[in-house]
């Protein structure tokens, strides 16, 4: 009798409990669960989780960081990132290292320059580059090494090594014009297509007969402080033709477009860092060996 009363016990006892089951269900509840401690200490683990320790090396694309005090320095960085992107290192021309060498700001050129190198020659590049930059309301600063045409074939190299003039005259002919369309690299091709090149650079006749047939009127002069001066006073441009000394071992287009008493304002196409500086006329001058008053008439 005992067993019986217990087992008809256990009998209304579940049945109560499958009631109270499906009546929470049909009310929109949730079934109760019953929670399991976690004792203390113990660690959880999602999925998602591992107990792995995430690396911590720096991202391999970060070359900025190596040293550049020495031409070893330059070697082991281009060295570092032809090894990281299975590059042989031979791939990079003596003039391509020396570039590094003479100009740090050409890092990121230089670096990518066996991958993109010859891939700017196609003759519809230029109208392709984005130039949303540019502005008529100040003189552009164009650099030879920039990455959106620096690549391009230019007088047996490359724009980066050998383009300081089509890049100045770019910088010349979009201001005073309000063309934004003749960048660069644009310049380089009427350069070659007109005969303006020599080996390893730009004629002298691209500062004269090659600007006037943009409808640049172009004045050759001597280095003339007073007649700089007053050209740059009422908007004109000079270009200038440098030789050894600050800024290049060999010849350098750069372009004047301002002065305060802190000196003269210019852009070097072949220098962020000179471009950003002041230089006084008596610097200038004896590295001058060709001036060109440039205006539109």
């Amino acid at each position: 009798m005992i067993i019986a009363g217990i087992t008809a016990m256990i009998l209304i006892i579940a049945t109560i409990s499958v009631l109270l089951i499906l009546r929470n269900r049909e009310e929109g509840g949730k079934v109760p669960v019953l929670e399991t401690a976690i004792p203390s200490g113990t660690v959880m683990l999602t999925p998602m989780e591992s107990t792995e320790e995430t690396s911590q090396e720096p991202a391999q694309d970060d070359y900025s960081s190596y040293p550049l005090n020495n031409a070893a320095d330059c070697q082991a960085v281009i060295d570092a990132y032809a090894a990281d992107h299975g590059i042989d290192p031979y791939s990079y021309p003596i003039e391509i290292t020396n570039l590094l060498m003479s100009n740090h700001e050409t890092l990121d050129f230089v670096l990518h320059y066996p991958e993109l190198a010859g891939t700017q020659d196609g003759p519809d590049y230029p109208g392709s580059i984005d130039m949303s930059d540019f502005t008529p309301l100040r003189v552009p600063e164009y650099y030879q090494f920039d990455i959106r045409w620096g690549y391009k074939t230019y007088a047996d190299n490359v724009m980066a090594v050998t383009g300081s003039g089509p890049t100045v005259l770019s910088m010349v002919a979009s201001y005073l014009t309000g063309n934004g369309d003749m960048n660069p690299a644009w310049m380089a091709a009427f350069a070659e297509n007109n005969n303006y090149t020599m080996e390893g650079g730009t004629n002298w006749s691209l500062m004269s007969d090659g600007a006037i047939g943009l409808g640049i009127d172009v004045t050759p002069i001597n280095a003339d402080q007073d007649r700089i001066e007053r050209n740059l006073d009422v908007g004109n441009l000079v270009v200038c033709l440098m030789g050894p000394g600050d800024f290049t071992d060999s010849a350098q287009y750069i372009v004047i477009v301002g002065y305060s008493e802190e000196g003269y304002e210019i852009r070097d196409p072949g220098s962020r860092s000179r471009t950003a500086q002041t230089w006084s006329f008596d610097t200038l001058a004896p590295q001058m060996n060709g001036c060109w008053i440039m205006r539109i008439l």
